[in-house]
């Protein structure tokens, strides 16, 4: 099989076609040559090049097609799911959960719906329905899922939870070589639209919602990675939650040497007193309030010329208070309780004026009992700033010793710590706690968290399941690059894998890669997807 090149003239012009020939024996013995494909007029050099491409494609056996013939019918996500699936797989999430199933027949494969879900929260969070719409019209995978897979696979992971969540944790301590020196715990409360499940209660929101029914999230991190996290009744106050968090880590995940990190919240004499029992050091803020050893010990000086500095200025026992300082914040902060002080006087101001004209006759007359009650509602928690009386009319001055103290404590926090780290150090370590308040940014804001789609306890707890293993996987992805996960998802976002229809033929082929996404692939130890794919059910 060869090119051969035909030339002919008219109106004194030369034009040249090529077609594909292969030389064959005709009956009488004669060799003569049969036409294979006519490839038309060459009238670039470029032309040739293609047509010797053509040639030797043919030759490998490679099927030849018409562009025109060549139809695209979709588009599916392939970049975010591709990478996304092979740190699923490579830290052994995948394996926890078939494992955890591997005793249940289900009528479909569970591991796969479970990554499906997850991987959703980082594309396209919405409902259910949704996501279940996003699986069959824009993911790339080799499943056709049925709508009711979406709800069962959630419940099922409820059930599972603690096994998958130990498992995992023992692969990431081989894989990653997790050190469970430092634990950070934190607690949040997302809030429903409407009545919710029977977990769902009033109580302390942190979402400043306390007009809705909620659930309280309790979450363990250790190096930046969600371990594991707990759900409660929305009325569960953050103290009595220790206990079973620390028992936890004890017991399911036989962590035995560690300092726990955790916030204010959390703080109680009994509690010290478990983690000492247990044998855990610890870094926790004290109260700021309605703590006399705290109210002591934050009025103290900080000396030095860091802008945030610490220093030890109390010990008991074990016990070591370190008390720490940001100038910055100080000065912010103070502005601000400057601010506060001048607007509570400008509305104090303005009830008495409104006193002193119901007293003149105009309006209904107020009494002492009410002018006291919205004299309080106007200062709120910032009633220990005032002294308030009524003797005909509203009176009122500045508690000099409680904006004294005010003045001394801002910019400062108190930190109780059993662990011989220095006090510089120790700061440095509480400060990691942002990790996990930005773990439940990441859970409310881009994971979508909220709002709840289910009614049942374990649907909650399922839905809660899913969004923290998204996190796992954000955080990994983020950890190896060293890339904010838009930014990752910016470069592989782009990458698709189109549905071809070649002349009947359904085939499956993903766009170039660009240098970029080689490098984030690399980056995540990941190997690219091939050009070509295999074909999805859909």
């Amino acid at each position: 099989m060869h090119l051969k090149r035909n030339t002919v003239k008219k109106n004194g012009k030369v034009y040249e076609y090529a077609k594909i020939v292969q030389s064959v024996r005709r009956e009488d013995g004669q060799v003569t040559q049969k036409v294979i494909k006519n490839l038309g007029r060459m009238k670039t050099e470029e032309d040739w090049k293609r047509a010797k491409s053509i040639l030797e494609a043919m030759k490998k056996g490679e099927k030849i097609v018409k562009l025109k013939d060549v139809k695209i019918e979709k588009q599916l996500e392939l970049g975010g799911i591709w990478a996304a699936d092979n740190i699923w797989t490579k830290v052994g999430v995948g394996k926890a959960v078939r494992n955890s199933f591997a005793k249940r027949d289900f009528k479909y494969n569970i591991e796969r719906m479970a990554f499906l879900l997850t991987v959703n929260r980082l594309y396209d969070p919405g409902s259910d329905l949704a996501t279940y719409k996003w699986i069959n019209k824009k993911a790339y995978c080799q499943l056709e899922p049925k709508e009711q897979w979406v709800y069962r696979t959630g419940y099922r992971l409820a059930g599972q939870k603690g096994e998958i969540e130990e498992e995992i944790f023992q692969n990431l301590k081989k894989n990653l070589n997790l050190s469970p020196n430092r634990v950070f715990y934190d607690l949040t409360s997302s809030y429903f639209e409407g009545d919710g499940p029977e977990l769902a209660l009033f109580g302390y929101s942190r979402d400043h919602r306390p007009d809705r029914k909620q659930i309280v999230l309790g979450v363990v991190m250790v190096d930046e990675i969600p371990i594991t996290h707990q759900v409660w009744a929305g009325n569960t106050a953050d103290k009595s939650t220790l206990e079973r968090s620390v028992k936890d880590l004890k017991e399911r995940f036989g962590i035995e040497d560690m300092a726990f990190v955790a916030d204010r919240g959390v703080m109680s004499s009994t509690n010290l007193g478990e983690l000492e029992d247990w044998g855990y050091d610890y870094i926790l803020s004290t109260n700021r309030r309605k703590n006399e050893k705290a109210e002591e010990l934050l009025v103290k000086d900080v000396s030095g010329a860091d802008e945030v500095r610490a220093r030890e200025v109390y010990s008991e026992g074990e016990r070591r208070y370190i008390l720490c300082l940001n100038e910055e914040r100080r000065e912010k902060d103070l502005e601000k309780l400057k601010m506060v002080r001048e607007e509570c006087e400008k509305e104090l101001e303005e009830l008495r004026k409104k006193i002193e004209n119901s007293q003149e006759g105009r309006g209904r007359p107020m009494t002492k009992e009410s002018t006291i009650k919205q004299a309080q509602n106007i200062l709120g928690k910032n009633k220990r700033l005032f002294d308030i009386e009524f003797d005909e009319t509203l009176e009122w001055e500045l508690n000099e010793e409680a904006w004294q103290h005010e003045k001394d404590i801002t910019g400062k926090i108190l930190l109780v710590s059993t662990d011989n780290l220095k006090p510089s150090k120790t700061l440095d370590e509480y400060k990691n706690l942002k990790d996990v308040e930005q773990a439940f940014d990441d859970l409310k804001n881009f994971l979508k968290l909220r709002p709840f789609h289910h009614n049942t306890d374990k649907g909650v707890r399922g839905h809660i399941f899913i969004c923290i293993l998204a996190l796992l996987l954000k955080k990994l992805m983020e950890k190896r690059t060293e890339k904010s996960f838009k930014k990752i998802m910016n470069e592989l976002e782009p990458m698709k894998a189109n549905i071809l229809n070649v002349g009947g033929e359904k085939i499956c082929q993903r766009n170039e890669i660009t240098h970029s996404q080689e490098k984030i692939f690399e980056s995540l130890d990941v190997e690219t997807p091939p050009r070509m794919l295999v074909e999805t059910k859909k």
